[in-house]
């Protein structure tokens, strides 16, 4: 059976290694205190704010029992808990930077090979890591395929299955539903001209999922009334200053901001904090567990209840103050992040992206091919050109992203108009003058 080559790409086999099967208690004990985090959360989210009970009583008096348990051994290691915390921080970060080292290793991908056979059939086959043997995983006709399809997702890996970064992933979607990742890639731009060879092999358009605008690349389409409805919307989140020359379009902070920046910094620091303020309430709560203990094995001893409020401040030794600030460093940090002013100027010549006054990238007006939003794990622009695609994110709620793409793609036409009309009428005065 003779085959032709028509593409070669490479995904990624993370396996564990030695340092994972070390760790692997310490790893089920933060699965729990994970479990635990969740389930306060849910708790309070269902009981203070909904005024509903959890469905499973089973469930929560099990997660209760637990947490005695730990709180008595936070009590009996009281004098070791920050130590023990910083330890748990050092090995967590050495399973990420294995699990990374892995990820740029040869021998932790897995090739993936597809090919033409006959006139319309194709193949498409993979060989794993330290081996040369390859195996058809899908098969199919030219016809069959719908669309190559790009994907954002989460790299995971490491015995805590971290997430280390986020990679794009080439896809073959046929007609029946089907798909296949067949390559991935840490830059859009890269996959983007994996995803455009294919698309050209087998004649359809390109995809991005979870995607919204009003181009071919999109997955939902936005006419022109939900893009001046969302301007509409606008309650000055995002600033839009037209100039005869430049557009320049901005984000600004307002009050309205603040329950959704600080839902998004929860959800980046908030299992960190836990374990810092947690901490110290069990061990409070695990000392009066203690007593309970003495008293029930005919000890005598005063049980003394101080006021709730008072279990979760920690005490002030240089230890405690030193793991505060820690957390309220990473807490500040991961803020400033998420309120960095974003800058978009257009002129005829260029789009320039900024970060509080700081070029980022820049790209040729004339060049720029699409823009639309991505609203996957996090809503985030990307703006498509013919050799880079830019990319917007860190939006501290969805509906700002959405304002600040209708104004970018406004923007964007508004000039790419104005030069297509004037290189039109540069054209009619040429054949004008040839004319003549």
């Amino acid at each position: 059976m003779s085959k032709k080559l028509i593409f070669q790409g490479t995904t990624t086999y993370l396996s564990d290694h030695w340092y994972a099967k070390l760790i692997f208690p310490l790893v089920e004990v933060k699965k729990l205190l994970q479990t635990i985090y969740e389930f306060l959360l849910h708790l309070m989210w269902s009981e203070l704010i909904y005024g509903k009970k959890l469905d499973n009583e089973l469930d929560s008096l099990i997660a209760f029992i637990i947490f005695c348990i730990f709180s008595l051994i936070s009590y009996y290691f009281r004098d070791y808990i920050q130590l023990i915390l910083i330890i748990f921080l050092v090995i967590w970060y050495l399973d990420c930077w294995f699990a990374k080292h892995q990820y740029f290793q040869k021998n932790h991908k897995i090739n993936i090979y597809i090919y033409e056979v006959d006139i319309s059939k194709i193949i498409c086959c993979l060989s794993l890591p330290h081996t040369q043997t390859q195996s058809i995983f899908a098969s199919f006709t030219s016809e069959e395929v719908s669309h190559i399809s790009l994907m954002k997702a989460p790299l995971l890996g490491g015995a805590f299955q971290e997430v280390l970064d986020e990679v794009w992933q080439t896809e073959i979607y046929l007609h029946n539903g089907k798909h296949f990742v067949i390559d991935e890639n840490l830059l859009a731009h890269e996959s983007l001209l994996t995803a455009k060879q294919l698309a050209n092999y087998f004649k359809v358009n390109i995809i991005f999922n979870h995607s919204q605008g009003n181009n071919s690349y999109v997955e939902q389409q936005l006419d022109q009334r939900f893009l001046s409805h969302l301007i509409n919307q606008n309650s000055g989140i995002v600033k839009y200053e037209n100039k005869s020359r430049k557009i320049h379009i901005y984000t600004q902070w307002k009050w309205s901001n603040t329950s959704s920046f600080l839902k998004v910094l929860f959800k980046k620091v908030g299992f960190l904090l836990f374990l810092v303020i947690i901490s110290g309430f069990m061990i409070k709560f695990g000392g009066v567990l203690q007593n309970i203990i003495a008293v029930i094995g005919g000890q005598e001893t005063i049980i003394y209840f101080s006021s709730p409020l008072q279990w979760f401040l920690p005490n002030w030794h240089w230890r405690n103050l030193l793991e505060v600030g820690l957390v309220l460093g990473i807490f500040i940090y991961q803020g400033w992040q998420l309120s960095r002013v974003k800058h978009i100027y257009i002129t005829q010549h260029y789009l320039k992206f900024l970060i509080d006054n700081k070029v980022v990238d820049k790209i040729r007006t004339s060049e720029i091919e699409a823009s639309f939003l991505i609203r996957n794990y996090h809503t985030e622009i990307l703006i498509i050109g013919q050799n880079k695609v830019i990319n917007i994110n860190s939006f501290q709620q969805e509906k700002l992203a959405q304002i600040f793409w209708a104004y970018l793609n406004e923007g964007i036409n508004h000039f790419q108009q104005k030069q297509a009309k004037q290189t039109s009428n540069e054209t009619q005065e040429k054949g004008s003058n040839d004319i003549v």
